[in-house]
């Protein structure tokens, strides 16, 4: 082993996103080296406080070799902690990576060393449907853990309506978020290991509403958070930064009620395009936060069937590129339809970063799962879309 080697493993207990997550959540700085049995020369990760900047494999290099290295599930790993000086050419987040390779990998496009044909439409066959909305969460930090609570298979953590302050964070197992629909509970996502259970505001406004049940499955251990600790640390956050974090926390919840209406075929797609001016498009490269003052937007995506209505923003809520977070939604992902009168103020997208950065590991960390909840709800709705 390297003397500077931090760590290593086998792929088959620890996936690439796996260790994408543990070095975005230690902010590491230094170079992944994947071994497998089935490429004659290993792959290269590079990363920079956490962040991957460039990588190699094969032929492959930048993006496209990092997505490729998705596909290599069976092999080594090793990451040396260095001081890195190659060019940066990867600028997505680490989440928006993690979530597109998963996507590219159950539509086959990414290719999966060693498997056949057969292994790979048995995974498809046995997995789909729920690999590709299990959110995992990072590695647990145990200075906010208070209390730790079991719950077996079936029992109900969370009930939809009901009232609740507690936010934990999942330390073994799985459980399922549920929406209740005219047709019967609906599963939404599934969240395990290092993710958060319970709503952003819940520590914040008395009495607050629960707006999904959560559901044990299998048996399942939690910590709970202090969530004193928590309140106290928002409270030292800058007004603007507790307008962005509860704006995240207003996304995630429209989405989870549009699900709803999406299952009941009920959404109205003139009601969001009618009479609404495009403020920025989907696919544009703006850079900018924005704060609404005044009026409305409504978050769409397009694609060649038309618009596909996602969430309605109003006042003191945000838009725009949070250079922190990948929400698979505006601008890289999604267009903002404005009312006429929209008035909105521009913020500088550094002054958020630094504010992020300075927060600790455990705030930052909910605030980075609300945005993979928030990127998974939305391919939830596309998938439901596309089925009809």
């Amino acid at each position: 082993m390297n003397k500077n080697t931090v760590f290593e493993g086998n792929l088959e207990f620890l996936s690439l996103g796996d260790i994408m997550q543990l070095l975005g959540s230690n902010g590491s700085s230094g170079i992944l080296r994947i071994s497998s049995p089935y490429m004659p020369e290993p792959g290269i990760v590079y990363f920079e406080n956490g962040n991957p900047t460039n990588a190699s494999a094969g032929t492959l290099e930048g993006l496209d070799g990092l997505y490729a290295l998705f596909g290599w599930t069976e092999g080594e790993f090793e990451f040396i902690e260095e001081r890195i000086s190659i060019e940066k050419v990867i600028n997505r987040s680490r989440m928006g990576i993690i979530l597109d390779s998963l996507k590219m990998l159950d539509d086959g496009d990414i290719e999966r060393l060693g498997q056949t044909a057969t292994d790979s439409e048995l995974e498809a066959e046995t997995e789909d449907d729920i690999d590709a909305t299990r959110i995992s969460g990072p590695m647990v930090d145990y200075m906010y853990v208070v209390d730790e609570e079991d719950f077996y298979d079936g029992e109900t953590i969370i009930e939809e309506g009901k009232h609740g302050n507690w936010i934990w964070v999942i330390l073994e197992g799985v459980i399922d978020i549920v929406k209740e629909t005219p047709k019967g509970p609906l599963s939404i996502i599934q969240v395990r290991n290092g993710s958060f259970v319970g709503s952003l505001s819940s520590f914040l406004v008395k009495d607050h509403t629960r707006g999904a049940s959560a559901r044990a499955l299998g048996n399942v251990q939690l910590g709970v958070l202090d969530s004193q600790r928590l309140s106290q640390e928002y409270a030292k956050m800058s007004s603007e930064f507790r307008a962005l974090v509860m704006s995240l926390d207003k996304r995630l919840k429209m989405l989870t009620d549009k699900i709803v209406q999406y299952h009941a075929q009920s959404v109205n797609v003139d009601s969001y395009i009618k009479d609404k001016q495009k403020v920025m498009r989907q696919g544009d490269t703006e850079k900018r936060i924005f704060r609404i003052q005044q009026g409305h937007v409504n978050i769409v995506q397009q694609d060649k069937d038309g618009y596909l209505p996602l969430i309605s923003l109003s006042k003191d809520d945000y838009f725009g590129d949070f250079p922190f977070l990948d929400l698979g939604h505006e601008p890289q992902k999604a267009s903002v339809l404005a009312s006429q009168d929209l008035k909105v103020v521009s913020m500088e997208p550094d002054i958020f970063q630094n504010e992020f950065d300075n927060i600790s590991t455990t705030f930052k960390n909910i605030i980075q799962n609300v945005a993979t909840c928030i990127s998974i709800t939305t391919g939830v709705i596309q998938k439901m879309q596309k089925q009809g």
